[in-house]
């Protein structure tokens, strides 16, 4: 019998016990007493103003997210440290370049845009040295572009789906083009990203070359936990947005330590006791603490239209007067699918290829987590290598 290190077992311990944990919140009562505290809690902000940013609790919600950002930054590696040329696109999204590196030549190969979530800061990709995801591609003689949403403001709090798609990814894509000359780009996105990319391919089949994605979820009605919650009558995702118009950082943040309670909790010890793993886990510590707000209307938007409708899967989503449709993707997609994904389920990712074809469908399922699908130490040897594959065998039409 061979014994697992310790803190192999301690990661299959959080995993397990955070699995046991959100099975108990999709049953009922749990689920529709979840919303009713959230709407208590909502009526509790709106009459005290708590949400404003004057008020002493979120003045005190900030300041604990700065000391967290800080104290972290104080023990991990610099993280975000490939050199790359920025880019302005609309409101404070920007677009970063990561010129190829290899051998000093530059791919006539199309290029590749990574659209990250709306929720988290972009550097998951460029977390540090030697686990840069961007800096890995690069070597490998890719150009790669980053979609920087920034720091959401008040003129980002009003920003529809609609916005989102055409006015800050259509002009990335545009961009991109634009830069290298080429006449088509490879899509890769992550999680909330994968499904704005995914919609986008949809909208705007003849600039995309392929799409790759990352622990994204494709029909929503199986993507629980999140959908049990974000679906149920009794919760108003236009009242947070009412109340808070942005939704701050910290309350984002809390909204997924909710969902991983066990790992939160438990993750310093993991920390110490993985040494070969410890810059990845104090760099990723940076990258959580440093959060942003989410967009308002954008995410009532996103949870009306994906978590509730389900009308990506359903067909039936129209911006600006087109329909989009998972089936209507006509470029080579590859579905990376994490099975240990708490955070997207992996039977709602794995649910694309019932809507494409074999022929342009390709799925890779790896026993990784939703982070590690980005940063793990599995991603170098099993995620990282098959994009790069993916992206070599699809260079040209």
């Amino acid at each position: 019998m061979t014994l697992l290190p310790l803190s192999e077992f301690l990661e299959q311990w959080q995993w397990r016990l955070d699995g046991w944990w959100l099975r108990q919140t999709e049953r009922q009562p749990w689920a529709g007493l979840s919303g009713w505290h959230v709407n208590r809690w909502l009526d509790w902000m709106s009459w005290t103003g708590a949400a404003q940013p004057w008020h002493p609790f979120a003045i005190a919600q900030e300041t604990r997210c700065q000391v967290q950002l800080a104290t972290a930054r104080a023990v991990a590696p610099p993280v975000a440290t490939t050199p790359c040329v920025v880019t302005p696109l609309v409101g404070q999204s920007q677009l970063r370049h990561y010129a190829p590196v290899q051998n000093g030549r530059r791919t006539s190969a199309p290029p590749v845009l990574i659209v990250n979530s709306l929720i988290n800061r972009h550097y998951i990709f460029d977390l540090y040295a030697g686990r840069s995801l961007v800096a890995f591609l690069a070597g490998q003689g890719h150009q790669v572009f980053v979609l920087d949403w920034g720091t959401p403001g008040r003129e980002e709090s009003r920003w529809r789906l609609e916005d989102v798609l055409e006015g800050v990814i259509g002009r990335a894509v545009e961009a991109v083009l634009s830069q290298t000359g080429a006449a088509q780009v490879h899509l890769l996105g992550y999680s909330m990203g994968g499904v704005l990319a995914t919609t986008y391919a949809a909208l705007h089949p003849a600039p995309v070359r392929s799409l790759i994605l990352l622990g994204t979820p494709a029909d929503f009605v199986r993507d629980t936990p999140l959908r049990t919650w974000l679906a149920d009558p009794a919760f108003d995702p236009q009242r947070v947005v009412a109340v808070f118009g942005n939704l701050p950082g910290w309350l984002v943040s809390a909204s997924f330590r909710g969902i991983k309670p066990i790992t939160y909790t438990t993750k310093p010890w993991l920390m110490w006791l993985d040494t070969a793993e410890r810059d990845t886990h104090l760099a990723t510590e940076v990258w959580l603490a440093d959060a942003v707000p989410l967009p308002g209307q954008f995410y009532a938007d996103f949870v009306t239209t994906y978590y509730r409708a389900n009308a990506l899967w359903e067909g039936t989503l129209t911006i600006q007067g087109q329909r989009a449709a998972l089936a209507q993707l006509d470029c080579p997609v590859l579905n990376i699918i994490g099975l240990l994904d708490q955070i997207v389920n992996p039977a709602s990712a794995a649910a694309l290829g019932e809507q494409l074809s074999p022929a342009r469908y390709r799925e890779c399922r790896v026993r990784l987590g939703h982070l590690a699908l980005a940063v793990g130490r599995g991603a170098l040897t099993t995620v990282w290598p098959t994009i790069d594959r993916w992206l070599a065998s699809h260079a040209h039409v």
